[in-house]
């Protein structure tokens, strides 16, 4: 209850520094995202600096309040691993297939969780599109759920970029589903190229600058279906 109440209160100061102008922050295409009571959801987003978290869910109506997931030494810290449960973030270990907590993202997506995911895997501290990682549709094709592309630019400065008052934008994409039965193994190269599609969604939503190895690809103008 507490942790609910600190997000709401936060959501709101938030929601105030933009309402006043302080905070420079746009967003396109909430009209984009799926209906909150149909099922859970995956917002798989560009990942730039750790301001990212904040911004995004700041940015979404209230009732998409975000799960995500965080690297398992942030909760080594016992005060700080009981915070984050709370906050419903889910601990990983990088570098290794952890299937107990994707066992564990799986169900929070299934039981109406709307979970953040960086398909880099990691911070691209330029703004420039790194290559995407599988996990995100591993993930998605396990729950059954849809997908929302999201692009977000201007975080390059992070904290600090924002108290300078620099233009922050986040645009939402259109939501897809991976239509593959649940247990169907995927194969190595399939995987890929799904992974591929996720990833070029995000980078239409950028600018042609910022949309890295997968510029090339979207400039030949195949469809997204070729790419998978």
């Amino acid at each position: 209850m507490f942790v609910q109440f600190a997000y709401g209160l936060l959501y709101l100061w938030l929601g105030f520094m933009r309402l006043i102008g302080w905070f420079r922050w746009s967003v396109e295409g909430i009209e984009r995202l799926p209906p909150r009571e149909a099922s859970g959801m995956i917002i798989a987003m560009n990942h730039v600096h750790w301001i990212d978290i904040p911004i995004i869910g700041a940015m979404l109506p209230f009732r998409y309040r975000l799960s995500w997931m965080g690297k398992a030494e942030l909760f080594e810290n016992p005060a700080a691993g009981l915070l984050l449960r709370a906050m419903d973030v889910v601990p990983i270990k990088r570098g290794q297939r952890d299937l107990a907590a994707l066992d564990a993202v799986v169900a929070a997506l299934r039981a109406g969780k709307v979970l953040l995911i960086f398909p880099e895997g990691t911070r691209g501290r330029t703004g420039i599109l790194r290559a995407g990682r599988g996990g995100t549709v591993r993930i998605a094709m396990q729950s059954q759920v849809p997908i929302v592309p999201v692009a977000l630019t201007g975080t390059e400065l992070g904290f600090w970029g924002t108290i300078k008052r620099r233009p922050v934008h986040v645009t939402i994409g259109e939501p897809y589903r991976i239509e593959v039965p649940v247990g169907t193994k995927i194969p190595a190269d399939q995987m890929a190229r799904l992974t591929d599609d996720l990833m070029g969604r995000i980078a239409l939503l950028l600018p042609e600058e910022r949309r890295g190895i997968y510029a090339p690809k979207l400039a030949e103008g195949a469809p997204l279906a070729e790419r998978e």
